[in-house]
């Protein structure tokens, strides 16, 4: 008897399920919501640890960051600023420095340890004693809330944790993921140096007349034209909307404190 092989029916492929366009946004949402909740703990446990660390440990440990700087400013107008903004009662006893910045544009930090930097070109350009005191006292923000040492505690900690997990290859999307939450942290963190250091303008000068006038230099000069899209994925809030708040905050200043 001759065999006849049976032609072998169509079958439907089953080794390669479709995703649906609604499952695959829920997915990645899943995916988002989870990456979101880890950054978020992780934050809180570098916050925890950085809130509790005492001054003369972090003075102690990021001594350093010195080194990061040009040399140290210890005369001049706003050496005689820094010391007087630096030696208010309410700020946290740390080793305040004032360091020179290698930088082309205006611009100032605050690094960990009491540390502050200032670049020739902001000295330059703000005139006003108080504008360049409000610049000063926004970077004393910083150390007063201890934004710098959180900030640094926070990526340290984050991508530690991502190296262990995900290898030393940086996966593009996760890290993107990273600095744009990141951004968001170190927006507030802007806010909230913005209104501190107003506030110690008025403490020291009792006014805060000519304070913005960096901010109003740099909406002016160096951010014309800045969208709001960009503001997405930028550590700073936009300039305009910083002057709206601050010129609020002068407002209420000047109507319950004295002028001198």
């Amino acid at each position: 008897m001759k065999f006849v092989a049976k032609k072998l029916e169509k079958t439907a492929d089953a080794s390669r399920p479709k995703t649906s366009l609604k499952d695959f946004i829920r997915n990645a949402l899943g995916v988002v919501v989870i990456l979101y909740a880890f950054f978020l703990a992780l934050g809180l446990v570098a916050d925890i640890i950085t809130t509790n660390m005492s001054e003369e440990t972090e003075a102690e440990w990021f001594s350093w960051t010195d080194a990061t700087l040009e040399s140290e400013i210890t005369t001049g107008r706003a050496y005689d600023i820094f010391k007087r903004l630096s030696a208010d009662k309410t700020l946290r006893p740390l080793p305040y420095r004032l360091y020179g910045l290698d930088f082309s544009m205006p611009n100032a930090v605050a690094l960990p340890g009491g540390a502050v930097g200032v670049s020739t070109p902001l000295l330059d350009e703000v005139k006003s004693e108080r504008g360049l005191a409000m610049v000063l006292a926004h970077e004393l923000g910083h150390h007063q809330h201890r934004h710098c040492l959180k900030r640094l505690g926070r990526t340290i900690l984050t991508r530690s944790v991502m190296a262990i997990l995900l290898g030393d290859t940086e996966v593009g999307s996760v890290n993107l993921f990273v600095q744009l939450a990141e951004a968001g942290y170190s927006r507030n963190q802007e806010r909230e140096a913005d209104e501190f250091g107003m506030r110690l303008v008025q403490s020291i000068y009792g006014s805060t007349a000519d304070c913005l006038e960096f901010y109003e230099l740099v909406e002016r000069k160096y951010r014309e034209g800045e969208s709001r899209w960009g503001q997405f994925h930028r550590s700073h809030p936009l300039t305009a909307e910083r002057l709206v708040y601050l010129k609020q905050l002068q407002d209420e200043l000047a109507d319950g404190g004295t002028e001198k």
